[in-house]
C-alpha cells in the first residue's frame, strides 16, 4: 500500500513538472506570417450585448481586406466568457486613445461566437469578428490540455490578477486554443505576443512600446 502512495505521488509530481514546464516545449509556439492572416476568413459578429450572436455567412471576407484599410492590432480570443480573456481585452482597451491617435485599429477575432457580444462590453471601439477556420490560431494551433492549464501555477496567479480588477467571468465556451496579439501594418506584422497559458495575457508595456515603436519608423 505504501508503495502505491508513493506512486502515485510520484505521478502527480511528475504531472505537475510537466503541466509547469514552458508551453513552447510541450505545445510548440509557431508564430503566423503576415501571408498566413491575411488568408483568414473572417465574419462579422452581429448583435447587442447579451443578445444571441448573428453570424451571416455572406460576409464573409479575408482578414486581407481588412489589413487594406490600414495599420490595427487584433486580439485572437481564447475563450470570450473566460475572465482571464476579458481582462487582456480591458487592458488593451487602455491603449485606444494612443491607437487612434496614431491610426491603428483594434480588432479580436474568436474561434467561436458564444459569448462574443458579451466580450464587446470589455472591448469598446474594437469590433470582433469570428474567424471561421481558426487562421489567427495557427498555423499550429496550441491546444492546452485542460489538466495541464489547472495544474499551472502560472493559471492561479492570472486568475487573481483578473479578479483583483473584478472582471468577471463564465466556464461556457471552448478554452483550450491559445490565442495571442498582432499589431498588422504594411504586409508585416510588427508585433506579437502568443499566449504561453491561459491568462498568459500581452505585456502592455510591450505592446505600448512597439506602437509607439512602428509610428515613430512610420513618420
Amino acid at each position: 500500500m505504501a508503495f502505491l502512495g508513493y506512486g502515485a505521488a510520484a505521478a502527480l509530481g511528475g504531472a505537475f513538472i510537466y503541466a509547469n514546464l514552458p508551453t513552447y516545449l510541450t505545445i510548440g509556439a509557431v508564430a503566423p506570417t503576415f501571408a498566413h492572416l491575411a488568408a483568414a476568413k473572417l465574419i462579422p459578429i452581429k448583435g447587442s450585448l447579451k443578445e444571441i450572436e448573428t453570424v451571416d455567412k455572406k460576409e464573409i471576407f479575408t482578414a486581407d481586406e481588412l489589413f487594406k484599410k490600414g495599420p490595427i492590432m487584433v486580439m485572437a480570443v481564447r475563450r470570450p466568457g473566460c475572465m482571464l480573456c476579458r481582462r487582456e481585452a480591458a487592458e488593451l482597451h487602455t491603449l485606444l486613445p494612443l491607437l487612434n491617435e496614431k491610426g491603428i485599429g483594434l480588432a479580436a477575432v474568436v474561434h467561436e461566437s458564444r459569448g462574443a457580444n458579451e466580450f464587446k462590453s470589455y472591448f469598446p471601439g474594437g469590433d470582433v469578428y469570428l474567424d471561421t477556420e481558426r487562421t489567427f490560431y495557427g498555423p499550429n494551433e496550441r491546444w492546452l490540455p485542460h489538466w495541464v492549464g489547472f495544474l499551472r501555477i502560472g493559471t492561479y496567479s492570472n486568475v487573481y490578477k483578473a479578479k483583483q480588477a473584478k472582471i468577471e467571468g463564465n466556464m461556457e465556451g471552448e478554452g483550450r486554443l491559445l490565442g495571442g496579439v498582432y499589431l498588422i501594418a504594411n504586409n508585416n506584422i510588427v508585433y506579437t505576443h502568443l499566449e504561453k497559458e491561459w491568462g498568459d495575457a500581452a505585456n502592455i508595456d510591450e505592446v505600448r512600446e512597439a506602437v509607439e515603436k512602428f509610428t515613430t519608423k512610420m513618420k
